[in-house]
């Protein structure tokens, strides 16, 4: 009887053990994108991408995940969204990344569902305003290297302009609305989208989108060996678009599997990730 007991005890402190490393320890994924498009003198661009934060602490004021971001040396750092929940509200807790930053990097944002059924977001885009954060609201900049430059460009989450669950024609034309929007049509420039959902990636692709970061899919939130990711919003049951690169055409699209939580309180064989992305001219 002692035994049983002591075997369900070391289970049990087993099962808390792994679900708090699968969901604290953050894991660098590295990637390279190529293209004839860009230009040589921003070969070996570096992003770090981060995505789905939901207001979750790595370490105290978040010093665990400013310091993987600062051993890094990005040229920029680029946050895809739901960088705070609707559903525990706390801007202090996301905001503790970008004062630990201490803008030693441009900070380029842009918003994701959660931030658009918050009702809350004017408050916080004035404090990454006030803190130097570029947030891009349908609007592109160009970043320069003497003579020669690329344009990075950022969209709003539909939920700013529809409600939940919907339709998805009526999400994709918003999507492509606004990329219209933020990106010249004269413009020969790499292009760099920065988006909260990867499941449009066929707009992207259609607006001659060279490479486009998104979040969203929280990885598919439980990982299955040989399967890939479980579920995802707006993908529905073993989604395609969780994780890695995805190619169509000349267009590359990057997804995060993000470092928070929301609904779903935990993941499984799906560790918290930072995104860094080395741009490389062919």
């Amino acid at each position: 009887m002692k035994s049983k007991k002591l075997i369900i005890g070391l289970a049990i402190v087993f099962i808390c053990a792994f679900l708090y490393f699968e969901n604290n320890n953050i894991v660098v994924t590295k990637q390279i994108i190529a293209s004839k498009k860009l230009p040589k003198s921003f070969d070996g661009f570096k992003i770090v991408q981060v995505s789905d934060l939901h207001s979750k602490i790595f370490g105290k004021d978040n010093k665990t995940l400013t310091k993987k971001i600062r051993e890094e040396k990005p040229d920029i750092v680029v946050i895809t969204g739901d960088f705070i929940d609707r559903r525990r509200y706390d801007e202090e807790k996301s905001m503790t990344l970008i004062r630990g930053l201490n803008n030693e990097f441009p900070i380029y944002y842009v918003t994701g569902n959660h931030e658009g059924w918050s009702g809350k977001f004017t408050s916080l885009e004035k404090k990454l305003l006030d803190s130097g954060v570029i947030v891009m609201r349908n609007t592109s900049h160009k970043i320069s290297r003497g003579s020669d430059s690329i344009t990075i460009a950022g969209i709003d989450d539909p939920a700013f302009e529809a409600k939940q669950h919907e339709k998805e024609e009526k999400l994709k034309d918003i999507t492509s609305r606004r990329i219209k929007e933020a990106i010249k049509k004269d413009d020969k420039n790499f292009k760099v989208l920065l988006t909260h959902r990867p499941e449009n990636f066929d707009i992207y692709a259609k607006n001659n989108i060279d490479l486009s970061l998104a979040g969203h899919a929280h990885g598919g939130q439980v990982r299955l060996p040989f399967v890939g990711g479980l579920l995802a919003p707006n993908q529905g049951w073993f989604p395609k678009l969780t994780q890695g690169v995805h190619t169509m055409g000349d267009s590359h699209l990057i997804v995060s599997r993000g470092l928070g939580n929301s609904i779903v309180p935990l993941r499984i064989f799906n560790r918290p990730e930072l995104v860094v992305v080395s741009l490389k001219a062919k």
